[in-house]
């Protein structure tokens, strides 16, 4: 008489089956949790920068065109200016305390600096053909399009001078922010007003 035996456990082929099927659901997470946390990292960048850049602008509009220096009723601006080697954006204070009207060494104060999210750059994909925002054919110029004055506090970096009504006396202009292949802008007019948007491998939207 024949008795069935029941197999007990794995064979080392089912075993070399599951940890087969183990390592690449493992590989597929890894990568699916790097590319979710590269476009986070730099949706963070550009949401952040837009509220700084408006953050500066309100300054600007609330310290008003005038202000006393040493008993001295003199003129005040509110810059931002960009370091792209540095991944790194600052604002300052500027008041003429020698009245001639143009911004000298000595008279702005930092108010504050922050940096880039790890992985984050000032620029763009090589597909991005298109200018910021606009989707107008041709491919960007410039990382930071905002004018580089040689004075300072700019010193012949990128920057935004807001007066007493947030415009922005350097003119319009745009900055592009990278991470791998993905692409962010922010577009700013000279009334003062600034768009984000996310180049999506054709066109800005």
């Amino acid at each position: 008489m024949m008795t069935s035996r029941s197999s007990q456990g794995f064979t080392l082929l089912e075993l070399l089956l599951v940890m087969a099927m183990i390592g690449i659901l493992s590989c597929i997470a890894t990568w699916g949790g790097q590319h979710l946390a590269r476009g986070w990292q730099l949706k963070r960048a550009g949401h952040q920068l837009l509220e700084d850049l408006k953050a500066v602008q309100g300054r600007a509009e609330m310290s008003g065109s005038m202000t006393m220096s040493n008993g001295t009723l003199v003129m005040q601006r509110t810059f931002l200016v960009f370091d792209p080697t540095a991944h790194s954006y600052l604002a300052y204070r500027w008041q003429d305390r020698n009245g001639d009207g143009v911004a000298a060494a000595g008279e702005s104060e930092q108010l504050w600096q922050k940096e880039l999210p790890p992985g984050v750059s000032f620029g763009w994909a090589p597909a991005v053909d298109r200018r910021a925002c606009s989707n107008a054919i041709g491919p960007p110029t410039s990382a930071i399009s905002f004018s580089s004055p040689a004075y300072e506090p700019c010193a012949d970096r990128p920057c935004i001078k807001f007066d007493q009504h947030g415009f922005s006396v350097m003119g319009p202009g745009a900055l592009y922010l990278r991470e791998g292949e993905q692409t962010l802008a922010i577009t700013g007019t000279r009334p003062g007003h600034f768009a984000l948007c996310e180049w999506n491998g054709e066109r800005w939207q």
